[in-house]
């Protein structure tokens, strides 16, 4: 007999991701999946479900289900489940008892000030089977909470749903989402909703069209001090199978503190794994400080700044012309 289940995690637990890899393993024993969501979870693009591993795939509404032929079903999964409506968990309850097609849903189990979202309510009241996908807080232990975050701190108060990703969102234990504290200092690889970093990114490439180029294909690394994000940096692959560090900012008010330093440490350490050699091309004004962490002169591209930048850059009075390559052995 087909089943309800209902699995919940916290933020970053890889919800989406577990739910686009069942659908994926119908499908390669030729079965049909169909994957829904909620139409106000707009975070990607239509008709689109997107983890933030990078993971996606199409999918269908939840408001379009009567107008899908659920005979031609195997399995029915839904990403965001906490967004649905209470008639909309009683519709699953039919396919599942007069269809007897399984329904595997995937959520939230409750919101940033602790409570049961409507569909995860009547989820945990007449799902057949539940299940946590686990997590952990910053400081090793499971986290449950999904705390919001604004400005660097955990706040409390507001709608019940606002959309939101890295930028907004972080799980936590109960005791320090209860005491309103983040981690330190941590750093994350974000896969999706990059462009939400973007106004940092800028500050170290006054281009956005330039930063669209390597940001959708890069890899973006994120500094995050005390729930504020400080230090961006975007790592990409040469076609020489090295790597190449495209993007380092540290926010202005930030500056000075090793934020940079820290980041780029961490990026040694993750490259290394997979790369032999790192490259970064900069100004001349930058070049010391790389040559502090092992750069070394690699060489010039002439007038890459002029011919590739729409407006003048102007850097401490001078208008860059040449960009500096250099290069360290991972």
């Amino acid at each position: 007999m087909a089943k309800l289940y209902f699995r919940y995690g916290a933020m970053g637990s890889s919800k989406t991701a577990n739910a686009i890899m069942v659908q994926y393993n119908y499908q390669e024993r030729g079965q049909n999946a169909l994957m829904l969501k909620p139409r106000l979870d707009s975070r990607d693009e239509e008709h689109t479900v997107g983890s933030r591993s990078g993971l996606n795939a199409p999918c269908r509404y939840m408001e379009e289900l009567d107008d899908i032929d659920l005979t031609a079903c195997d399995c029915v999964i839904v990403d965001e489940a906490q967004f649905l409506t209470k008639a909309q968990v009683q519709r699953l309850v039919s396919i599942v008892d007069e269809l007897n097609v399984p329904v595997i849903c995937y959520g939230l189990r409750a919101d940033f000030q602790g409570n049961l979202f409507e569909g995860s309510h009547w989820l945990m009241a007449w799902a057949d089977s539940i299940e946590e996908i686990k997590t952990v807080c910053w400081c090793g232990r499971k986290a449950i909470m999904n705390a919001r975050v604004a400005n660097g701190r955990v706040v409390k108060t507001g709608e019940q749903i606002v959309l939101g990703g890295n930028e907004s969102y972080v799980a936590l234990c109960r005791r320090h989402w209860a005491l309103g504290e983040l981690a330190p200092m941590e750093i994350r690889r974000i896969s999706a909703g990059k462009a939400a970093y973007m106004p940092l990114l800028l500050e170290a490439d006054p281009s956005r069209a330039m930063i669209e180029r390597y940001l959708d294909a890069g890899e973006l690394y994120v500094l995050m001090a005390n729930g504020q994000t400080v230090a961006v940096a975007v790592m990409s692959e040469r076609e020489d199978g090295s790597c190449e560090l495209k993007n380092l900012a540290v926010a202005p008010d930030m500056r000075g503190q090793g934020y940079g330093a820290k980041l780029l440490r961490h990026l040694f350490k993750v490259m290394a794994a997979r790369y032999d050699r790192m490259y970064v091309g900069t100004s001349e004004g930058n070049v010391a400080f790389y040559e502090r962490f092992g750069f070394v002169k690699d060489g010039v591209i002439a007038d890459f700044f002029t011919e590739h930048y729409e407006e003048p850059i102007v850097e401490d009075g001078r208008v860059l012309r040449d960009m500096i390559v250099l290069a360290r052995q991972l």
